[in-house]
């Protein structure tokens, strides 16, 4: 592991906004000794550190460790921060039928590891954990207190996670006398935000082949519903009201010139998924709430190329 490969990230500044709160404390002798108690019973921690309990993005004692699928371990703030920023896979395939789930900022994700650029999740390693507590008592006490800092300030911030599905449901009509033979399939095709009221409208673009390939939906159910013999991918823009933005790469300004208030997705039609009635892609995406009100953004989908109707 290379001590020096640092992610240049939110979490990164933050811990370090918190190595350096801790170590000034200790400097400016703000803090108790290791032979005396603080007025809440707590003692100042001047307890070594070995090497391989320092989280490799903070470099400070691991608090509340997670261990990533390619077996690098961190700090839960500093893993959940990082793959809220960093998030590499933010669309998972799941059934139209799928039930949503909590969203969870660490097990909840897929990101590229901080340390190896692998694709990555990261569960509590509960043990290490307990062992960690064991070994340094008084320095996870004062970790604890700082990253319970570090939270809430970030909680009291003005980003949040929002769940988007996009998909589509699918029924296979058999042709009746006089239609076409290719006319066998049935699709609505869905945009589904956790919250719908910060949206201000949907674009969705069909294939130009329909008669109307562009339509503007204000109000939920973001959805519409065509039959036709082939499948295509649809291009959305997700417009979120005044006030907000979002917080992704892929973000572009709105028509009304806000900035990164539209996010762009994508979704191939899919016939044949889950027993042939569709599937739909989950994404965790921020948003941010803005002062003047005018932002959004993100590009990321089961993209492919389109087939005429």
């Amino acid at each position: 592991m290379d001590p020096n490969a640092r992610p240049t990230t939110r979490a990164y500044r933050a811990a370090r906004r918190a190595q350096r709160s801790f170590l000034d404390n200790v400097e400016n002798d703000n803090t108790p000794s290791t032979n005396s108690a603080g007025a809440d019973g707590v003692t100042d921690s001047t307890e070594e550190i070995s090497d391989d309990d320092l989280c490799p993005i903070c470099q400070m004692m691991l608090h509340e460790p997670v261990t990533t699928t390619c077996r690098h371990t961190l700090c839960r703030f500093c893993m959940a921060t990082w793959a809220s920023t960093s998030q590499a896979a933010p669309m998972t395939v799941v059934d139209v039928d799928s039930e949503p789930v909590p969203f969870d900022a660490v097990s909840g994700l897929e990101a590229r590891c901080p340390m190896c650029r692998t694709l990555t999740s990261a569960l509590p390693d509960s043990q290490r954990d307990e062992i960690i507590r064991s070994k340094y008592p008084q320095t996870w006490t004062q970790r604890h207190r700082e990253t319970a800092a570090e939270e809430n300030t970030e909680s009291s911030g003005s980003i949040q996670t929002i769940t988007v599905h996009i998909g589509n449901r699918h029924t296979l009509i058999p042709p009746r006398a006089g239609e076409l033979a290719e006319n066998q399939h049935e699709w609505d095709f869905f945009v589904k935000p956790s919250r719908t009221d910060i949206i201000k409208e949907v674009h969705i673009h069909l294939h130009p082949t329909f008669r109307q390939n562009h339509i503007i939906k204000t109000r939920a159910p973001y959805s519409v519903s065509r039959l036709g013999w082939g499948h295509f991918t649809i291009t959305t823009q997700v417009l979120l009201k005044a006030g907000y933005s979002w917080v992704s790469e892929d973000a572009e300004d709105s028509p009304n010139g806000a900035v990164k208030g539209s996010l762009p997705l994508e979704w191939t039609l899919d016939f044949d998924g889950f027993g042939g009635k569709g599937s739909m892609g989950r994404c965790q995406l921020k948003v941010r709430t803005t002062e003047n009100g005018t932002r959004v953004r993100s590009r990321r989908g089961v993209g492919g190329n389109g087939e005429g109707l």
